[in-house]
């Protein structure tokens, strides 16, 4: 055991691939820290937690049984997200995959609507609650973990403490004017559009999740909540994002918050490319990683856009193709599956395109590779904007970019030397950095501190 004070931790992740990741990533060093360390999911992601050695516990949710029991919902060890196809089609219906402005995508999640996947954490919240408190009871956990943003009022108000995992952008911690709006993509020299879409966002905000949070509060006997709440937690919280990139040199966070470079999980699995493409790699070939997420691989004419635009480019290309990958055909220069090995694939090649998932775009810089991101929705505008303002890329809208756009940009960028050697050494300063282990080491601080505090 590294440490002498070994922890329960519980944790729960929001039901999507990055963020499991990213749980799993800081998961990993607690428990060869001597921690022991527990996830709770739904069966959407049964068994995903086992495969890493970790022991899972399987809330029951009425909304998932539901949702799994719709055609083309079915398990599948191809691809996690394949039990919830008809969820993430809805995102293609409402219009959140698309080309519209951020500002016009505010409304799409907002609980009650359409956007199933909201709906159902404001409904796995209920369907757990009872659950969770014999679970606490029995299990007495010293530290629960959650990567959500509907917190259970017997979490919230209850006297375990618990820290939220931002395994997004971490433009949220920022209670600040001084920055462009959270899931705007703003720039951050030019304030057009930042009270607009401010206002937009916090009248949003309070009508959905914290009226949802309130209901839950409420129809369990628990207090309501303010319309300043946040998903903080007044304990600590934990984020990743490279400090190349982060905004704490605009605004300072408090000491209870704990970042991370990057979460990387550590595979156990192998990875090796298929030896037919492999063959089509010639010296002086450049290799490209395209991923638009578990989300953005269900836009199928999306896909088949980027594929024509990238087929005549004269470089190599891997594709996570997603569960819709039967839909659709990749070119001659390209080869994919379902699912990949992200952590991986990103050493090998030479950049990466993608939709800007805080995972991926965290994973991408700590292996020192630029990045195209293409954002869909939410914080990848953030991390898209970010990306270009610091000099580790560019963005570009998925939709709307004209023929022989992309490719040009790519080229550009591997023509860019400034941006290559930018990228490199922040790869070599986070693989030096160690920032894992330390957010370990300052955890067991704040606990120990706070185990002190709660005994006077």
């Amino acid at each position: 055991m590294v440490n002498d004070q070994r922890l329960k931790i519980f944790f729960t992740a929001v039901d999507g691939v990055g963020h499991i990741n990213a749980c799993v990533g800081l998961a990993q060093p607690l428990k060869k820290r001597g921690h022991e360390v527990i996830f709770l999911t739904n069966e959407f992601f049964a068994g995903t937690y086992e495969k890493y050695g970790f022991k899972e516990i399987v809330l029951k949710i009425a909304k998932v049984k539901q949702i799994m029991a719709k055609n083309g919902n079915e398990k599948s060890d191809e691809h996690p997200c394949k039990a919830m196809s008809s969820v993430w089609n809805k995102f293609r219906e409402d219009g959140t995959l698309s080309g519209k402005p951020s500002i016009e995508k505010i409304n799409n999640f907002k609980p009650g609507g359409d956007n199933e996947i909201i709906n159902l954490m404001f409904e796995g919240v209920k369907d757990q609650h009872l659950q969770l408190i014999d679970l606490i009871e029995k299990e007495k956990p010293d530290l629960i973990i959650m990567d959500q943003f509907v917190v259970p009022p017997c979490i919230l108000f209850g006297k375990i403490p618990w820290a939220f995992l931002c395994s997004c952008c971490p433009r949220m911690l920022y209670e600040t004017s001084d920055l462009p709006p959270m899931s705007s993509g703003y720039p951050t020299d030019d304030r057009t559009g930042w009270d607009e879409f401010e206002a937009k966002m916090e009248k949003a905000f309070a009508e959905g999740f914290i009226y949802g949070q309130n209901q839950i509060n409420k129809e369990f006997g628990y207090p309501e909540i303010s319309r300043k709440f946040t998903f903080k937690s007044p304990y600590l919280n934990i984020y990743g994002y490279p400090e190349e990139l982060d905004y704490s040199d605009t605004v300072p966070l408090p000491d209870n918050n704990i970042r991370v470079d990057a979460f990387c999980r550590e595979a156990n699995e192998t990875f090796e490319l298929p030896e037919e493409f492999k063959a089509k790699i010639k010296p002086g070939d450049k290799l490209i990683y395209l991923s638009m997420g578990s989300i953005g691989c269900f836009d199928i004419d999306l896909m088949k856009k980027l594929v024509n635009e990238l087929s005549k480019s004269p470089h190599k290309f891997i594709v996570s193709m997603g569960p819709a990958n039967d839909q659709y055909q990749l070119a001659d220069n390209m080869w994919g599956k379902a699912f990949l090995p992200q952590t991986k694939v990103i050493p090998l090649v030479d950049m990466v395109i993608t939709h800007g998932g805080n995972n991926t775009v965290t994973e991408t810089f700590s292996f020192g590779k630029p990045m195209i991101v293409m954002p869909l929705f939410g914080d990848q505008y953030d991390n898209a904007q970010r990306i270009l303002e610091k000099g580790y890329g560019s963005r570009m809208n998925p939709y709307y970019f004209k023929d022989g756009e992309l490719n040009k940009m790519i080229d550009d960028i591997f023509s860019n030397e400034q941006i290559q050697q930018r990228c490199r050494k922040a790869g070599e300063r986070i693989a030096r950095a160690n920032s894992k282990e330390k957010a370990c080491e300052k955890i067991e601080s704040i606990m120990a501190k706070l185990k002190i505090s709660m005994n006077k």
